[in-house]
């Protein structure tokens, strides 16, 4: 046991008493402690300070990636050709950031890559289902930073070989951009063109490689910080995009995988957040845009409930039926509080919604106008509806439509008030919503 005198922050001494092995013989140890004790109460408070080596072994993580891809080696769920290619990945783009020079761009973007990697990695996140798409991230960066120009933040670079939508994230890299890969694959389908219907193929063929399972089935995972929300983590609307995109693609391509994957891919909608996309409350189940946050979200409320209906359509599955019911109730409880009388919020208690979104809301709002009063029809038919009972009235979200028409051509609030983004972690900013809902890619940046 040593005295250690110290100045914490320029302040006035502490008295620490270090915990070590003494040199001192034994006799002359009750002597010095009384000492120590008697200087404690003199000057401020005791400090128990650990010993040097044992604050080194706390600081020392305790998981790495190249630990934790021996972990899943040993445990035989991964291959030893995936262990070689991964570790290969990881060290190339650690040597490949070195290269690179400090607090430029490349670097940065490069080492934000690295850093979420080795993050999930603490956190014992990669999991064999994440790993692939994990590494493939890490790989697309490592190759795209050295040599390539940096492209505009928010921005989607075609990367070479790669089917996917990515998308630019300042400070997080090149990131998959999944609403966007299934808004592009559900546009695709709406065409003849054999080369787009090949697009369309191996775009879903990559989305059943790379889905990682969350809350007990494939789920689409992003892998960076965002809003709040550490990687990996989920997107109800996106969820849902990719559900509605794999139904249409069997269709188009007389796949039943991909009909398949989408109705397990149901799971993220039946669990719970964090876990998964769902918020039960009073009426039915609100559809989270993202798992981490209970923030509602009216776009993505509506695009997921138009989704659900149109793969419980599509599929007749009965669980998919019953997630389509209980989100609409609660979807016709809360459209009315997202109303403002002159303009929509972004988000349920938030600020106004840009004018692209607010576009985007009366366009589905019309769309489920549409969808509701062909149910209804369909059911004095004796034909098979997407809930599976008699469809609720479409009055609601024709109302709606209408009124949000109206905001659009008297646009009260101005054109500052109107364009600029909504509060909060999550605002985005403005972009222009497609003609078709159901390819919605999602704005520049805000909503992955």
């Amino acid at each position: 046991m040593g005295v250690d005198l110290r100045l914490p922050g320029g302040g006035e001494p502490t008295i620490a008493v270090v915990l070590a092995p003494s040199p001192l013989p034994r006799r002359r140890r009750p002597r010095l402690l009384a000492a120590a004790v008697a200087l404690s109460v003199i000057a401020t408070p005791l400090v128990l300070v650990a010993p040097a080596t044992d604050a080194a072994a706390a600081s020392k993580p305790k998981r790495t990636v190249e630990s934790e891809l021996r972990r899943l080696r040993s445990a035989r769920t991964i291959s030893a050709a995936d262990l070689r290619a991964w570790r290969g990945v990881y060290r190339e783009a650690r040597r490949t950031a070195r290269g690179l020079r400090k607090r430029s761009t490349a670097r940065r973007e490069l080492d934000g890559v690295i850093a979420n990697t080795e993050q999930m990695a603490r956190r014992r996140a990669i999991t064999p289902s994440l790993a692939p798409s994990v590494f493939l991230t890490l790989q697309v960066n490592r190759d795209w930073w050295p040599s390539r120009p940096v492209p505009p933040v928010g921005s989607r670079p075609t990367v070479p070989g790669s089917p996917l939508v990515w998308q630019y994230y300042a400070g997080e890299g090149l990131q998959i951009q999944w609403l966007g890969t299934f808004g592009l694959a559900n546009a695709l389908a709406t065409t003849k063109t054999p080369a787009k219907l090949e697009q369309l193929r191996a775009i879903e063929d990559e989305a059943l490689r790379l889905a990682s399972r969350r809350a007990g089935g494939p789920a689409w995972q992003y892998l960076f910080d965002f809003g709040g929300g550490r990687p990996p983590w989920g997107s109800g609307m996106a969820q849902v995009t990719g559900m509605q995109s794999l139904v249409r693609a069997t269709g188009k391509l007389g796949d039943d995988r991909y009909r398949a994957t989408a109705l397990e891919a149901a799971q993220l909608i039946r669990h719970s957040s964090p876990t998964g996309a769902r918020w039960k409350r009073s009426a039915g189940d609100h559809v989270l845009l993202y798992t981490f946050t209970r923030t509602r979200v009216l776009n993505a409320f509506l695009q997921a409930v138009s989704g659900l209906h149109e793969v419980a359509a599509s599929t007749g599955d009965p669980t998919v039926a019953t997630l389509y019911r209980r989100a609409e109730r609660q979807l016709r409880v809360e459209l009315p509080q997202y109303d403002t009388g002159r303009w929509t919020r972004y988000s349920l208690g938030g600020t106004n919604a840009t004018v692209s979104y607010h576009t985007l809301v009366r366009d589905l709002t019309r769309g489920l106008c549409r969808a509701l009063e062909a149910d209804a029809l369909a059911y004095a038919a004796g034909q098979p509806v997407a809930g599976g009972a008699e469809p609720p009235s479409a009055a609601i979200y024709c109302d709606a439509a209408e009124r949000f028409t109206r905001y659009l051509k008297r646009t009260p609030l101005g054109p500052r008030a109107t364009t600029r983004a909504a509060a909060g972690p999550l605002a985005p900013p403005p972009g222009a919503p497609l003609a078709d809902p159901a390819a919605h890619l999602g704005p520049r940046v805000a909503q992955p």
